[in-house]
């Protein structure tokens, strides 16, 4: 790869070029805290499966970075053990059930060193990657980040991470004040809120990128290593925000129904067809007649039962999955279920389903 090596994406609102030689990946705050049930986010009320379920999309953007020769920059959001770059505004701010600088479940809150505030394992920085520790919300803020980045060159940087609105849009307005060429990968990015991500993208690349630009993972692939984009249908019908929110609705009230063993709304959650799937931890169902005679005949599940993770992904209108990570206090096992979801005219219904405990 040379100096004149430069690649062209098809972003929003217009093509994005860069080199590699000049461009650093830079990928925020995936840390625990914020990841994982536990820590900061959690603690602040949310659920924290959206920003878990870009964690393999993340992976392959650094995967992708890494092939090419980018610069790769990792962010955590952290606080000295004594918290003296911790504003007492910021601190106190809002109801929390754990505060920064709190013991929790992985240890203190946003505290360097603490567990919790590592980056989860699946994008975790390598040998010679940057990583930046930031007292506040964005990368440039209380850091060397700058100099670091113009002592290598830099002039043009990708962005990923969480959370879209808050630490990632930050960022990216702290990098284009200094004179970076930001572009914003959108399936890289999450907020525990699917309507302040969508918000957040149209006002990066408003007013002729007034921000920054944005593109999916897959167009950026396809600018570096050749090969042909996804159709616009195709691109722009995976994980519709008005979808996922109808179909996780569903996944809901089905678990509720569950706990509380009321076996004729579970019934109806089944396509009731011949074609229909249940593999369970020790039971093989096929058709609605085995599933349903299973479910009068089986023992309730327990009341203490507790979903860890939930990922719903959709394509189109009609069609998704529903994988969920599944456990209970009087059990030291993990469960796991996989559920495929079809929306017939009478609503949304399981057409298959697995269930397996570790």
């Amino acid at each position: 790869m040379t100096e004149a090596t430069s690649f062209t994406v098809a972003a929003n609102p217009y093509d994005y070029q860069f080199t590699p030689e000049r461009t650093a990946l830079v990928v925020i705050d995936m840390q625990r805290d914020f990841v994982e049930p536990g820590g900061f986010g959690a603690a602040l009320g949310n659920d924290v499966s959206p920003l878990a379920a870009i964690v393999p999309t993340v992976a392959a953007l650094l995967a992708l970075a890494r092939r090419h020769g980018l610069c790769v920059v990792h962010t955590r959001e952290s606080h000295l053990a004594d918290l003296s770059d911790c504003p007492p505004a910021k601190r106190l701010r809002g109801a929390p059930s754990l505060r920064i600088g709190d013991e929790g479940p992985m240890g203190r809150i946003l505290v360097r060193g603490e567990a919790g505030n590592d980056i989860v394992p699946e994008v975790a920085p390598i040998d010679g990657e940057i990583v930046i520790d930031k007292p506040g919300k964005g990368a440039f803020y209380g850091t060397d980040l700058h100099e670091q980045l113009q002592a290598r060159g830099i002039t043009h940087l990708l962005f990923a991470g969480v959370t879209t609105e808050v630490c990632v849009q930050t960022s990216m307005r702290e990098a284009n004040d200094r004179g970076y060429e930001c572009l914003l990968v959108e399936d890289a990015t999450a907020s525990y809120f699917a309507e302040f991500k969508s918000a957040t993208l149209a006002m990066m690349r408003a007013q002729g990128a007034i921000v920054g630009w944005t593109a999916p993972l897959t167009l950026l692939r396809v600018a570096i290593e050749g090969g042909s984009a996804p159709t616009p249908a195709e691109s722009d019908s995976v994980n519709l925000p008005h979808v996922v929110a109808q179909l996780r609705a569903e996944f809901e009230a089905y678990e509720e129904a569950l706990v509380r063993h009321d076996v004729a709304r579970l019934d109806g959650y089944f396509w009731y067809h011949p074609h229909t799937v249940r593999y369970g931890v020790a039971e093989n169902l096929y058709g609605g007649y085995m599933i349903r005679s299973y479910r009068m005949a089986c023992a309730p599940v327990s009341p203490e039962r507790r979903i860890d993770r939930v990922v719903v992904t959709t394509f189109g209108d009609q069609f998704g999955t529903v994988a969920a990570e599944f456990s209970a206090p009087d059990s030291d096992a993990n469960g796991r279920q996989l559920q495929t979801w079809v929306k017939f005219p009478e609503g949304w219904r399981v057409v298959s389903a697995h269930v397996s405990v570790i």
